[in-house]
This record gives C-alpha cells, structure tokens and sequence, in this order.
C-alpha cells in the first residue's frame, strides 16, 4: 500500500506568507495610530485634571484667607499665589505612577515619549500640552 504524504504544499505555504504579510501590513500601521491616540487622550485627560485641580485648589486657598506665605491645604503644597506648586499638582489632580513626572512642572505620557507631555506653570495655574500635532505622540 503506497504511504500517504503529509504536509502543506509549497503552494499553500506562499498563500498563507501572502495572507499573513497582507494583514500585517494594514494592521500594524492601524495599532500605531491607535496607539498614538491613546496617548494623545491620556495627555488631554491629565491636562483637564491639572486645570480642574488648580482651580479647585486656589479656591480653596482664597477661601482660607489667601495666605501670602506658602501653604499646606489638603496634604498639596500651594505657592503665594494661591496655586498648587509643581509636586503639589500631582497630589491635587491625582497624577500617578503611569505618567513620567521626573522633571518638576512637567508630565510626560511616559518616559519612551517625552515631547508627548504637559507643563505646569504653578504661578498662573495653568497647564501647556507640548504638542503640536500626533507626531509627537
């Protein structure tokens, strides 16, 4: 009784490379921007959690009498103008360990992309995103 092969044809093999090089080519540029959109939303939210958090906390502050001195409300060290100082904002928004936050007044989306990243500006209480477009992030 002859023996059976057993195996793929080297015309199903080429079908399948094709097949797997087809859909890696639509698909991973895909992940990228997807990736990169996470990013940019992760840097909005952080933005709005540092503008909402200044201004909570210089309310606060002038609701406490506005103390010329720099103060403690709430464990967040403000500054004499009333807002929270660079280490106090990561305090009052809530920024965690998922953002790179090494250099003062300044959140990074995580440390493989620092030009995807805000700066706070205690002084005023406000917050820059540092980028122009996607590409950065």
């Amino acid at each position: 009784m002859p023996t059976r092969q057993r195996g793929f044809t080297l015309l199903e093999t080429t079908a399948v490379i094709a097949i797997v090089g087809t859909l890696s080519a639509v698909a991973l540029p895909r992940y990228a921007d997807l990736m990169r959109s996470a990013r940019v939303a992760k840097m909005e939210l952080a933005r709005d959690a540092v503008s909402k958090s200044a201004q909570l906390y210089h309310m606060k502050w002038m609701l406490a009498g506005s103390p010329a001195a720099p103060t403690v409300l709430d464990q967040v060290q403000m500054n004499g103008a009333g807002y929270p100082t660079a280490a106090g904002i990561l305090v009052a928004a809530g920024i965690s360990e998922s953002y790179d936050t090494r250099v003062a007044g300044v959140i990074a989306v995580d440390a493989r992309h620092p030009g995807c990243s805000l700066t706070y500006v205690g002084e005023m209480g406000t917050s820059v995103i540092n980028y122009a477009d996607d590409a950065n992030c």
